[in-house]
Protein backbone atom coordinates (compact mmCIF):
# COMPACT_ATOMS: atom_id res chain seq x y z
CA UNK A 1 0.00 0.00 0.00
CA UNK A 2 1.49 3.31 -1.06
CA UNK A 3 1.02 5.26 2.18
CA UNK A 4 3.05 8.21 0.94
CA UNK A 5 0.66 8.73 -1.97
CA UNK A 6 -2.39 8.08 0.23
CA UNK A 7 -1.27 10.81 2.62
CA UNK A 8 -0.64 13.16 -0.30
CA UNK A 9 -4.13 12.51 -1.67
CA UNK A 10 -5.69 13.11 1.75
CA UNK A 11 -3.72 16.33 2.12
CA UNK A 12 -4.83 17.59 -1.30
CA UNK A 13 -8.52 16.70 -0.95
CA UNK A 14 -9.47 17.00 2.74
CA UNK A 15 -9.28 19.38 5.71
CA UNK A 16 -10.08 18.95 9.41
CA UNK A 17 -12.46 21.36 11.17
CA UNK A 18 -13.36 21.56 14.83
CA UNK A 19 -17.00 21.43 15.84
CA UNK A 20 -16.78 23.43 19.07
CA UNK A 21 -14.39 25.64 21.02
CA UNK A 22 -10.66 25.46 20.44
CA UNK A 23 -9.93 24.57 24.08
CA UNK A 24 -12.13 22.63 26.50
CA UNK A 25 -11.54 21.41 30.04
CA UNK A 26 -13.13 18.58 31.93
CA UNK A 27 -12.56 16.92 35.26
CA UNK A 28 -12.51 13.14 35.33
CA UNK A 29 -12.22 11.70 38.82
CA UNK A 30 -9.38 13.78 40.32
CA UNK A 31 -7.77 14.78 37.04
CA UNK A 32 -8.35 17.95 35.04
CA UNK A 33 -8.05 17.29 31.32
CA UNK A 34 -7.54 20.04 28.74
CA UNK A 35 -8.40 19.28 25.13
CA UNK A 36 -6.92 21.50 22.42
CA UNK A 37 -8.49 21.28 18.97
CA UNK A 38 -5.81 22.96 16.86
CA UNK A 39 -7.81 23.28 13.66
CA UNK A 40 -10.06 25.93 12.14
CA UNK A 41 -13.73 25.99 13.16
CA UNK A 42 -16.23 24.35 10.85
CA UNK A 43 -17.80 27.71 9.98
CA UNK A 44 -14.52 28.69 8.27
CA UNK A 45 -14.70 25.78 5.81
CA UNK A 46 -14.93 26.83 2.17
CA UNK A 47 -18.35 26.40 0.60
CA UNK A 48 -16.75 24.07 -1.95
CA UNK A 49 -16.06 21.48 0.78
CA UNK A 50 -18.56 18.69 1.40
CA UNK A 51 -18.65 18.21 5.17
CA UNK A 52 -18.53 14.74 6.72
CA UNK A 53 -19.09 14.30 10.46
CA UNK A 54 -16.64 11.85 12.05
CA UNK A 55 -17.87 12.57 15.60
CA UNK A 56 -14.73 14.23 16.96
CA UNK A 57 -14.56 16.77 14.14
CA UNK A 58 -15.86 17.52 10.67
CA UNK A 59 -13.82 16.65 7.60
CA UNK A 60 -14.21 18.91 4.60
CA UNK A 61 -13.73 17.17 1.25
CA UNK A 62 -13.16 19.12 -1.95
CA UNK A 63 -15.39 17.03 -4.22
CA UNK A 64 -13.91 18.41 -7.46
CA UNK A 65 -10.40 17.38 -6.43
CA UNK A 66 -11.68 14.10 -5.01
CA UNK A 67 -13.34 13.11 -8.28
CA UNK A 68 -10.05 13.66 -10.13
CA UNK A 69 -8.24 11.07 -7.97
CA UNK A 70 -11.12 8.59 -7.68
CA UNK A 71 -9.43 5.84 -9.72
CA UNK A 72 -6.08 6.26 -8.01
CA UNK A 73 -7.71 6.24 -4.55
CA UNK A 74 -9.52 3.01 -5.46
CA UNK A 75 -6.24 1.49 -6.64
CA UNK A 76 -4.63 2.34 -3.31
CA UNK A 77 -7.58 0.82 -1.44
CA UNK A 78 -7.19 -2.33 -3.56
CA UNK A 79 -3.72 -2.75 -2.01
CA UNK A 80 -4.92 -2.35 1.60
CA UNK A 81 -3.22 -5.17 3.57
CA UNK A 82 -6.55 -6.92 4.20
CA UNK A 83 -9.03 -5.66 1.57
CA UNK A 84 -11.81 -7.81 3.03
CA UNK A 85 -11.66 -5.71 6.20
CA UNK A 86 -12.52 -2.61 4.16
CA UNK A 87 -15.60 -4.46 2.93
CA UNK A 88 -16.49 -5.38 6.51
CA UNK A 89 -16.64 -1.81 7.81
CA UNK A 90 -13.54 -1.19 9.92
CA UNK A 91 -13.27 1.39 12.71
CA UNK A 92 -10.97 4.40 12.67
CA UNK A 93 -8.87 2.66 15.34
CA UNK A 94 -8.22 -0.34 13.09
CA UNK A 95 -7.55 1.69 9.95
CA UNK A 96 -5.43 4.17 11.91
CA UNK A 97 -3.25 1.30 13.11
CA UNK A 98 -2.82 0.05 9.55
CA UNK A 99 -2.05 3.41 7.92
CA UNK A 100 -0.27 4.92 10.92
CA UNK A 101 -2.58 7.78 11.95
CA UNK A 102 -6.16 7.92 13.21
CA UNK A 103 -6.60 11.44 11.83
CA UNK A 104 -5.68 10.15 8.39
CA UNK A 105 -8.21 7.34 8.89
CA UNK A 106 -10.95 9.95 9.50
CA UNK A 107 -9.90 11.78 6.33
CA UNK A 108 -9.86 8.51 4.37
CA UNK A 109 -13.35 7.69 5.68
CA UNK A 110 -14.67 11.12 4.66
CA UNK A 111 -13.08 10.95 1.21
CA UNK A 112 -14.57 7.50 0.63
CA UNK A 113 -18.02 8.70 1.70
CA UNK A 114 -17.94 11.67 -0.67
CA UNK A 115 -16.84 9.34 -3.49
CA UNK A 116 -19.73 6.96 -2.68
CA UNK A 117 -17.51 4.06 -1.62
CA UNK A 118 -19.12 3.73 1.85
CA UNK A 119 -20.93 5.70 4.51
CA UNK A 120 -19.36 6.88 7.75
CA UNK A 121 -21.20 5.50 10.78
CA UNK A 122 -20.99 7.47 14.02
CA UNK A 123 -22.94 7.32 17.27
CA UNK A 124 -25.03 10.29 16.02
CA UNK A 125 -26.01 8.37 12.88
CA UNK A 126 -27.43 5.73 15.24
CA UNK A 127 -29.30 8.34 17.31
CA UNK A 128 -26.82 8.52 20.21
CA UNK A 129 -25.73 11.82 21.77
CA UNK A 130 -23.91 13.12 24.83
CA UNK A 131 -21.48 11.29 27.08
CA UNK A 132 -22.56 7.84 25.86
CA UNK A 133 -21.89 8.85 22.24
CA UNK A 134 -18.45 10.19 23.21
CA UNK A 135 -17.66 6.96 25.04
CA UNK A 136 -18.79 4.84 22.10
CA UNK A 137 -16.78 6.93 19.60
CA UNK A 138 -13.70 6.74 21.81
CA UNK A 139 -14.07 2.97 21.80
CA UNK A 140 -14.10 2.76 18.00
CA UNK A 141 -17.73 3.45 17.06
CA UNK A 142 -16.69 5.62 14.12
CA UNK A 143 -16.50 3.25 11.21
CA UNK A 144 -17.52 2.75 7.61
CA UNK A 145 -20.47 0.81 6.31
CA UNK A 146 -18.03 -1.26 4.26
CA UNK A 147 -16.47 -0.70 0.87
CA UNK A 148 -18.84 -1.25 -2.03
Amino acid sequence: MNLQRLYQILSETTNEYRKGPEVTKEITENLEVTHVYAMPPVDEAPESDVMVDVHFMQIGVNKTKAEKIRDEFNEILDTYPDPERLKGGPSYIEVGAVIGDQGAAFKMFALGEVLGLWQVITPASLGMTGAMADQMAGGGMVMTSGRK
